[in-house]
């Protein structure tokens, strides 16, 4: 599975928002959107930007987990 197709899922499956995912990724909402639409071959997600997401995340749940 391409990173794209990856962190589509990841998206659709955690309800984030465009935002949301921009800030777990590193890069600005109007980067993000071009590399959503994939209509430009410069900008495109990359491995680097499905781990930057994962991580956000496991960080979040960390954080819930301290809750208990």
């Amino acid at each position: 599975m391409e990173p794209g197709e990856k962190i589509n899922k990841v998206l659709d499956d955690f309800g984030m928002s465009g935002v949301k995912a921009a800030q777990a990724m590193g890069i600005s909402y109007d980067t993000f959107r071009s590399k959503k639409t994939g209509k430009n071959e410069r900008h495109s997600f990359n491995e680097k930007n499905y781990q930057d997401l994962i991580s956000f995340i496991k960080e979040l749940t960390k954080q819930l987990d301290c809750f208990n």
